[in-house]
């Protein structure tokens, strides 16, 4: 047979072959699927207000300057600081689904890592940090009180945010990821719950690892429920968009203790005593036809907790931490 007809052959069958294919690939349904379940999600809306992308990637690299102050006063007590740390990172993000990388410019260990998602009503946020980059006072938990050698520390610390805003022409994603596109200014209440652990290692060398090195441990768990509102501002044609919230939260749980070797201290305090939380953010976004924009936006978290109710000097304790956060990012979709 000669070539010529060979190919004619190939060329007709190659569109069957095509859909066949089409009908038998997992991903393909995976993603019909999806795009069945977003349509149905998305119907719900109101348009004029909130748009999305017809993209369903989006890939950015970041820039982002943390600060952290840590404060716990007991009887070994501490108090450090990171300083502004200046750290770099990429993200990538698939229908709103995004992960997170970061690292800080310098010779200590410090990562972050961050999973969240933005949807039509409810949005999460994890992030999981470590870092040695501590400078500070402490009563090391480890040594005798008249020990003089400064100990190598170990801070991780382990977030879960979750929101509920409740006004469909207020698009959470828009705010914070450009994930959506708010059309027209609107605000919304919005219900949050919030868990952190805080752990502070005491670390035999300058090697991370969690599992064989550390001597001992002081560690802060907590859960808050809240709400608060916030509101985005659409200017110049949809290219602006402004973004203000704040939500004071209520720490219905925590606990401190100290970790040593085997043995473990617990202090839960659920009744008599005052503590609280608080997250306020702001940020300026500017988007250009529907592949870019970049962003600019600034994070502080505020954590407060004491035993002051206690009638007992001895049971009184106190932890604090303040973060804050300034982040620049330039996003592409695809």
């Amino acid at each position: 047979m000669k070539p010529l007809p060979i190919l004619l052959l190939f060329f007709l069958l190659l569109p069957l072959g095509a859909d066949a294919q089409k009908k038998d690939n997992f991903w393909t349904d995976l993603n019909d699927f999806l795009n069945l379940r977003e349509d149905k999600s998305y119907a719900k809306l109101d348009t004029n207000y909130v748009g999305r992308y017809p993209y369903h990637w989006d890939a950015r690299i970041f820039y982002k300057s943390v600060s952290m102050h840590v404060n716990a006063s007991e009887e070994n007590g501490f108090l450090l600081t990171t300083g502004m740390r200046q750290r770099i990172g990429v993200a990538l993000s698939y229908r709103g689904l995004g992960l997170s990388y970061s690292h800080a410019l310098g010779k200590k260990f410090n990562v972050d890592l961050g999973l969240d998602s933005y949807g039509k009503h409810f949005c999460f946020e994890y992030s999981f940090r470590a870092t040695t980059d501590l400078t500070g006072n402490i009563i090391p938990m480890s040594q005798s009180p008249g020990s003089t050698e400064e100990p190598k520390l170990l801070l991780v610390t382990n977030k879960l945010n979750l929101f509920y805003s409740f006004n469909k022409r207020f698009s959470y994603g828009a705010a914070m990821k450009q994930t959506k596109i708010q059309r027209k200014s609107a605000g919304s209440f919005i219900a949050a719950f919030n868990w952190s652990v805080w752990d502070l290692m005491t670390m035999e060398d300058e090697i991370v690892n969690l599992k064989d090195f550390y001597k001992a441990n002081f560690f802060y768990q907590r859960f808050s429920i809240g709400a608060g509102y916030g509101y985005n501002v659409v200017l110049g044609h949809q290219h602006w968009l402004l973004h203000a919230s704040i939500i004071p939260m209520w720490t219905v749980y925590d606990m401190q203790g100290l970790r040593h070797e085997e043995d473990k201290t617990r202090t839960s305090y659920p009744y008599g005593k005052v503590s609280f939380t608080g997250t306020a953010r702001s940020g300026v976004y500017y988007r250009w036809g529907t592949r870019w924009s970049v962003g600019c936006s600034g994070i502080v978290n505020q954590l407060a907790s004491s035993n002051h109710f206690s009638k007992k000097a001895s049971d009184f304790s106190r932890f604090s931490a303040q973060e804050w956060q300034i982040y620049f990012s330039v996003c592409f979709r695809f």
